[in-house]
């Protein structure tokens, strides 16, 4: 996936798994951290705070219930890195903090997270490389079949679609053309051969 996105993307996607979303968070969780991201988005984008306590207290309440409401799905994390990105160059310094500044920076921040998003679920559904076989490889598996049938044939069970084997046994010189599977695997056995393809030492 590393290879697929652009640094800041993968910064995005780190973010997303690093805390605690707003919407699981309960009621002091929210509060605690509802008042301290306040803090930080006065010091980073010079959005001026109520002095007053009441006004503060008002701000912080309507704070966390935007934020429920409208930004559950991020964390304060994300939150703290979309206005350090972006907060600070929106020409609003100074200005006293409302939640049409904070939507200012955060609903772009959200549109890339979408995005990011997206790219994310299609690398993570985009299937492994099929291998390809070289015919060596392919001609080796015909013959772990060609030897699991004789195995079968040996302990009298029943075997099925064993003809298949017949091109590997061709090709390794080892059953005349007119032969049967079965035929073959008869006459090995009159030679008191315990395999095909295997040489125990």
């Amino acid at each position: 996936m590393k290879s697929q996105l652009t640094p800041q993307e993968l910064k995005v996607v780190e973010l997303k798994y690093q805390s605690k979303q707003i919407g699981n968070m309960d009621e002091s969780e929210l509060s605690m951290w509802g008042k301290a991201l306040l803090m930080k988005i006065h010091v980073i984008t010079g959005w001026t705070i109520p002095n007053s306590p009441e006004l503060l207290n008002i701000l912080i309440d309507q704070f966390n219930k935007y934020l429920s409401e409208k930004y559950f799905a991020l964390n304060t994390d994300e939150m703290e890195y979309a206005f350090r990105q972006h907060g600070t160059i929106i020409e609003d310094w100074g200005k006293a903090m409302n939640l049409n500044l904070l939507d200012k920076v955060l609903i772009p921040y959200i549109n890339q997270r979408l995005l990011v998003s997206e790219v994310e679920e299609k690398l993570k559904n985009v299937p492994p490389p099929q291998k390809i076989f070289t015919q060596d490889e392919l001609d080796d598996s015909q013959r772990e079949d060609a030897e699991l049938q004789y195995q079968r044939f040996l302990k009298g069970m029943d075997l099925k679609g064993v003809e298949i084997c017949k091109a590997i046994l061709l090709k390794d010189n080892l059953i005349k053309e007119d032969e049967s599977v079965i035929g073959f695997f008869k006459r090995r056995v009159e030679k008191g051969s315990s395999n095909i393809y295997i040489k125990h030492q």
